[in-house]
């Protein structure tokens, strides 16, 4: 091989005899193992946790010893209340549920279903004895014209057959007084014998003991007669009193099926299972006896259904106030008072009890929290006042005038009892406090504090980070 020797080329000029080709280098093969790089993989993730929980460390450490920002409140002098939230449904107090009737006629045969022919449209204003609902009525317009009909015939064949009776019972009598009158002759005849030879003699007192016995035989056969035909009259007697009562009992149900309002009021449809799902009853559907698809409320007198937990249940009593607030109506408040408060605690689910889907109070919790059921009067009359609606009620539990009252997550505790910071200049003091009333937020002061100072919104753990932050 012949070697040229080198040339030395300027940079950025091509040499005499074009480019010269450098050798490239192949790049080794590392060939690395499947342990080897599982090996690097944990190695690269150890570094970078460490690197992160040092990075992560460094602004804790620099945040501890920033000021931290603390926010003040004014005591002042003002009216306090705690109230007490209780959720429920609206209802009317006096209302009258309209429910199926249980048949006694021709109709009712092993309680089947009614069919609803008619009912009042759901928010109607009704009048008391005004029909709301017919159920099946030309039905058993008919099934009571044939019984009217079915009485008729009833009392037509027992006349005849009494007739008959009669006729019957008055041939077997006539008989009867022609044997004995038979019997009577005979008896004189039999008198006359002396007079008459011996067989005429002992024909008369055979003709005699005959005409007796037969008389004697009619005379039992009548007697038993008169009882079994005073019997079958009574029979019949009995299937025109059972043919009567059937219709009665028949009539009953027609005015049964025209169902009328006992009381003055609004119509409320209710919800019934049908199916797989529930729905308002309408016409056409079918219903049980017994089963309730209609309620006559009276809008005069509404109020809240509603419950509250058994811990608060202590706090409220029959006559204490409460403001009232509908859900679809947000920014309307109106006045109410406690009627009633059940005697009986009972488990309820965590939307609470109550009349209607919602309930609880401040402190319902879960699915066995014991809750007593309350009963609110509303005291307002107003046309958005409706049954069903969801609302809410904040009773009134306690209440004080010109009292001193503070934020009630300004209050600490210590050893000594309950503290509140008070501002002093660029600093807070550490004062002890007498609470009063309290509720969720606010907290009353019986003594240890005055209206006009300044204290923190909140405890304060580091008076020394406080004050840094106030300068």
């Amino acid at each position: 091989m012949r070697i040229q020797p080198a040339v030395k080329v300027r940079k950025g000029a091509i040499p005499d005899g074009g480019p010269v080709r450098v050798p490239v280098r192949p790049v080794p093969d590392l060939n690395l193992s499947r342990s080897t790089v599982i090996v690097l993989v944990i190695l690269g993730v150890a570094m970078g946790l460490g690197i992160y929980q040092s990075l992560d460390r460094a602004p804790e450490g620099t945040a501890t010893s920033q000021p931290r920002e603390v926010a003040l409140y004014e005591v002042g002098r003002e009216r306090f209340e705690s109230r007490l939230r209780a959720g429920g449904t609206v209802g009317a107090v006096n209302f009258v549920m309209i429910r199926v009737p249980s048949m006694r006629g021709g109709r009712d045969r092993g309680g089947g279903s009614l069919t609803i022919e008619s009912m009042a449209l759901p928010g109607t204003m009704v009048r008391k004895g005004e029909v709301v609902a017919s159920l099946e009525s030309r039905r058993t317009a008919d099934i009571m014209d044939d019984y009217e009909s079915n009485l008729a015939q009833t009392k037509r064949r027992t006349a005849s057959r009494k007739a008959d009776l009669m006729i019957s019972s008055e041939t077997l009598r006539q008989n009867l007084l022609e044997a004995q009158a038979s019997a009577e002759k005979a008896v004189l005849d039999l008198r006359t014998a002396e007079v008459k030879s011996q067989i005429q003699a002992e024909i008369l007192a055979l003709q005699t003991d005959q005409h007796r016995a037969t008389a004697k035989q009619l005379e039992q056969e009548v007697r038993l007669t008169e009882i079994a035909d005073t019997a079958y009259a009574r029979s019949l007697e009995i299937d025109v009193e059972k043919a009567q009562r059937r219709l009665d009992r028949t009539a009953s149900d027609f005015e049964k099926l025209n169902l009328r309002s006992p009381v003055d009021g609004r119509v409320v449809i209710e919800s019934m299972f049908r199916r797989d799902s529930t729905s308002q009853t309408s016409a056409g559907d079918q219903v049980n006896p017994g089963s309730m698809f209609m309620r006559i409320v009276d809008l005069s007198r509404m109020a809240i259904f509603a419950s509250v937990n058994q811990a608060d249940a202590q706090l409220v009593e029959i006559g204490t106030p409460a403001e009232v607030r509908l859900d679809a109506y947000p920014g309307a408040v109106f006045q109410g008072r406690v009627s009633s408060i059940g005697a009986v605690a009972a488990a309820v689910g965590s939307s609470g009890g109550g009349r209607g889907p919602r309930g609880g109070s401040r402190s319902s919790g879960g699915k066995w929290v014991k809750q007593v059921a309350v009963e609110i009067e509303i005291l307002a009359e107003d046309e958005r006042i409706k049954p069903d609606l969801s609302a809410s009620a904040d009773i009134l539990i306690a209440a004080a005038d010109d009292a001193v009252v503070v934020p009630r997550a300004s209050v600490g505790t210590s050893p000594e009892g309950d503290v509140v910071w008070v501002q002093q200049g660029e600093s807070f003091d550490q004062r002890r406090v007498e609470i009063g009333i309290r509720s969720d937020t606010q907290a009353t002061v019986l003594s240890g504090l005055n209206a006009g100072e300044v204290i923190a919104a909140q405890p304060i753990a580091d008076p020394a980070i406080a004050v840094a932050a106030l300068q």
